[in-house]
């Protein structure tokens, strides 16, 4: 009786000390502090992604190139990210976190100042050679670093999924949002090496911040990887992801689209024309944590990602507008107030998809565990790029065969297909759990406690549960005799 009196007693402290250590690391002030390096990381991979993007055409011209060589530049890193996320994703299990981590932001850093060297590269070809490889690198460091970024803060938080993916998109929409004013202000101020020696600089300096003030989380390292094919085979995992390559697509779209539609059908000048693309970033800047809370309360990320679409729905059908709304012509003051539905719409779109992306691998029967959570952060990273890619692509080859209204009712019919996938995978209970993800190292099963029982635990029922122990082979030989034993001597007839 004393025994049992005292061995609850022990359970109800260890359960008291392990409550007392998991409430600071939810509470604000340390989820603030956590963040903030990762934060300052992700802002400057942002601002590295549009750094260049209003004097690398003035170097490149300048180099010899025309638009058409040139402008796959840009979108040469979206293909990199397209294919290595989900790599990244799926070795990150094997490789660790703490290997992967550093490899992004050193490959992401380096690069960019790498990239600046180019000013001093006068052949035509080896400078667009080198512009290819050099961007295609960055996307390899990107996508190690994306992805390495939300599998450890998932895992150090794992009750803020949604929030923690939305200050992130939050750091990163920021640094596209000021890097072409960045980048003009300093290639005017020292010409083209000086933005990417300061900006990688940055890349390299706040990664080490996070290298050295973060407690990484620890991750099994084993030789099986996780099953990605597995995870991207579930259809809710598959309508999230495609909600999350749409959201992508509209942004790439106006991107490509909107400057020379504004330019030549309204006549506005360059500054009107960034006071909408600025618009546009801010509203994605403040609605993304916004979301982000509403995705980790009591709302179902996929009514969120349907009512993002709904909104890019009527801002597509204003912004021309499209020729089936023939009741106003399009002005200043209309292409502004239909951005900043495409603001908050995409923002919806983001961040609800990658928490409905967690939340159905988990219903499908994988863990809740960092490995899964880095599998999916792969699939959503190679998602987006997918989305950024192919919006300006397409887009711009539909503008010049059927115009920008045209081409609005298409996005208008993506998204529409998109919010009635969304509505059905929130309608429609999850699936039955089809697949359990076994570990590689099986572990010993936990016996019950019989103490209270009126059939105790007998010594024949432990020594069954209990693992065999391991064959001790003996390291010391017997010598080998050829004379027979005594016993051998006096049954042997010859």
């Amino acid at each position: 009786m004393s025994e049992t009196t005292t061995n609850t007693s022990t359970t109800v402290v260890s359960s008291t000390r392990g409550s007392s250590q998991t409430e600071p690391s939810s509470s604000k002030a340390v989820f603030v502090r956590t963040i903030i390096p990762f934060l300052l990381l992700q802002f400057s991979v942002g601002l590295c992604a549009s750094l260049q993007a209003t004097f690398y055409p003035i170097e490149a011209r300048k180099k010899g190139a025309t638009a058409t060589q040139f402008g796959a530049v840009f979108g040469i890193i979206h293909l990199s990210l397209f294919i290595f996320g989900p790599l990244v994703g799926k070795y990150l299990s094997i490789w660790g976190v703490k290997a992967i981590f550093p490899a992004g932001f050193l490959i992401d850093g380096g690069t960019f100042i790498l990239f600046g060297l180019l000013q001093w590269v006068n052949d035509t070809t080896a400078f667009l050679i080198f512009s290819y490889l050099i961007r295609f690198l960055e996307g390899v460091g990107a996508a190690a670093t994306w992805t390495s970024n939300l599998s450890i803060l998932m895992a150090k938080f794992p009750d803020r999924k949604a929030t923690v993916k939305a200050w992130c998109d939050a750091s990163f929409n920021f640094g596209l949002t000021i890097g072409p004013v960045i980048g003009a202000f300093m290639y005017d101020a020292g010409g083209f090496f000086l933005p990417f020696a300061i900006t990688g600089t940055a890349i390299l300096l706040s990664g080490f911040v996070v290298l050295f003030v973060t407690d990484f989380p620890d991750m099994e390292h084993g030789e099986d990887s996780m099953p990605v094919m597995k995870i991207f085979s579930n259809y809710r995992v598959l309508v999230s992801l495609a909600t999350c390559t749409a959201g992508a697509y509209t942004i790439g779209s106006l991107e490509a689209t909107l400057s020379p539609f504004l330019q030549q059908e309204l006549g506005l000048d360059v500054k009107h024309i960034a006071v909408c693309f600025l618009i546009m970033s801010i509203c994605s800047v403040v609605a993304t944590p916004l979301f982000g809370w509403l995705c980790d309360a009591a709302i179902s990320p996929w009514c969120i990602s349907a009512s993002g679409a709904v909104l890019i729905f009527i801002c597509f059908g204003l912004i021309g507008p499209v020729p089936y709304f023939p009741f106003f012509d399009a002005s200043f003051g209309s292409v502004s107030g239909s951005l900043i539905l495409q603001g908050f719409g995409s923002s919806a779109l983001l961040v609800a998809s990658f928490g409905a992306a967690q939340l159905a691998a988990v219903e499908a029967g994988f863990p809740e565990t960092m490995e899964v959570q880095a599998v999916v952060s792969g699939l959503f990273t190679s998602s987006f790029a997918l989305g950024n890619f192919c919006g300006p692509t397409i887009s711009g080859i539909m503008y010049d065969l059927i115009t920008f209204k045209n081409n609005a009712m298409i996005v208008q019919a993506i998204v529409v297909v998109v919010a009635l996938l969304n509505v059905v995978c929130a309608v429609l209970k999850s699936e039955r759990v089809a697949y359990s993800y076994l570990p590689s190292s099986p572990t010993v099963p936990e016996l019950p406690d019989r103490r209270d029982s009126v059939f105790p635990e007998l010594p024949a029922d432990i020594i069954r549960t209990r693992p065999a122990p391991a064959r001790r082979h003996s390291t010391r030989h017997r010598k080998y005799s050829t004379s027979a034993s005594t016993f051998e001597r006096n049954t042997i007839v010859f």
